[in-house]
């Protein structure tokens, strides 16, 4: 008798013991089992194939033993290894994540959070289009939110990032400190999250080196979009000397729309990612970029939502590393230390 045939009263027969027990063990309480019990138990289960019913234990629980993840983009690299190690540590708790890709539609990421809502998903990792909405309706759904970006004042969630402002302005100083005076600033579209953090700390390097200055284009974060934005500035005579990209996929479009207009990387114009994804290291040239700490942005997500003994919103700030390379003038593997 295995596989779905199996019952947790098999199980109870098998270690000698109840089937209250049997829940009790793979439910995590609501009562104590004894160490010897517990072992009994597990390796009944496992001689039986034993798997309880997802279903009855999410009613026992009250849980769903699911999280979602709502993000802009799948196929950007950075979302699709944030999904994979979110994935990793969500099963490790014994939990599905569900993945909600706007595709950059603000009406598909509002299905996504009603379907998230409908399903009551135990919470939701959160890289959003329209932040504060998104954040209210959860909230009114009783469903926890971790961001994974910066959010307006006044909006109460829990929030793991980086220093976007403190990355924008170490990646700038670089840039600055190879002599580049020109540089031209790719970012996301002006209202998604990140945009002004990113701006703000390149204007701050900016500060100390009164002869430099900056160019500006929103862009969809898209290779494409952002190979298109940067076409005109390639045309003129004078180009920005640097780009700053802030993200890797659309540093991965600018580095194609420089050779597509016959300049050398980083010989006429440098260029600087933001992600540190490990697509970065077989661009030609290898992509220099900020490095985000993805997997243990991942973990930490994880152990956030599922921890019900706080529910208190609180900011989280991650460490960064800024990672030179060839496209940014620095020879690859050159490394400058993590930020404190």
């Amino acid at each position: 008798m295995r596989g779905s045939m199996t019952t947790a009263r098999d199980v109870a027969e098998r270690a000698g013991t109840s089937t209250a027990v049997v829940s009790y063990v793979f439910n995590n309480g609501p009562r104590p089992v004894s160490a010897e019990t517990r072992r009994r138990v597990l390796e009944a289960a496992a001689e039986l194939d034993y798997r309880p019913n997802i279903l009855a234990r999410a009613l026992s629980a009250g849980r769903t033993y699911s999280l979602g993840l709502l993000i802009p983009q799948i196929r950007n690299p950075y979302f699709a290894t944030l999904a994979e190690h979110l994935e990793s540590f969500a099963r490790q708790h014994d939990h599905l994540l569900l993945i909600g890709d706007s595709a950059g539609d603000p009406e598909q990421e509002s299905a996504h959070i009603g379907s998230f809502i409908e399903r009551k998903v135990d919470g939701v990792v959160l890289v959003s289009l329209l932040v504060e909405p998104a954040i209210q309706r959860f909230a009114a759904a009783n469903v926890p939110v971790v961001a994974l970006h910066p959010v307006p004042d006044g909006v109460t969630v829990s929030t793991l990032s980086i220093d976007y402002v403190a990355a924008a302005a170490a990646s700038t100083e670089h840039l600055l400190s190879h002599g580049y005076r020109t540089i031209g600033v790719v970012t996301g579209p002006a209202d998604s999250p990140g945009t002004a953090e990113h701006r703000r700390g390149i204007e701050q390097a900016l500060e100390a080196h009164p002869r430099a200055s900056a160019r500006y284009v929103a862009s969809p974060v898209s290779r494409f979009a952002a190979r298109d934005a940067v076409r005109p500035w390639f045309r003129q005579k004078r180009p920005p000397r640097a780009i700053y990209c802030s993200t890797d996929e659309q540093a991965f479009g600018v580095l194609y729309a420089a050779w597509e207009a016959g300049l050398r990387v980083p010989d006429d114009v440098a260029v600087m990612g933001f992600d540190g994804t490990s697509e970065c290291t077989v661009t030609v040239p290898p992509l220099a970029s900020v490095r985000q700490p993805i997997e243990d942005t991942a973990r930490q997500a994880v152990e956030l939502l599922l921890d019900r003994s706080n529910r208190t919103a609180t900011r989280h700030v991650l460490d960064y590393g800024l990672v030179p390379s060839a496209s940014c003038g620095c020879q690859a593997g050159d490394g400058l230390p993590v930020s404190d």
